[in-house]
């Protein structure tokens, strides 16, 4: 039997985190803006892939002067 492997569709902070190389606050500070959407599950907030992504694209190709 073959295992499947299974593309995660949301992370909770901490996966969001390791999954962008982009840190705790610099995430709040997206979705404070309205930059990146978060949904709740319960109390639990979870950011799908696919905004994680489409936010990380967003972002400048060039470093800030």
């Amino acid at each position: 039997m073959t295992s499947l492997a299974l593309a995660a569709v949301s992370y909770k902070m901490a996966d969001a985190v390791r999954a962008t190389g982009i840190g705790e606050t610099t995430i709040k500070a997206a979705q404070a803006r309205g930059d990146l959407v978060g949904h709740y599950v319960g109390n639990k907030l979870v950011f799908r892939a696919v905004d994680l992504d489409e936010w990380v694209a967003s972002l400048p190709t060039e470093k800030a002067s």
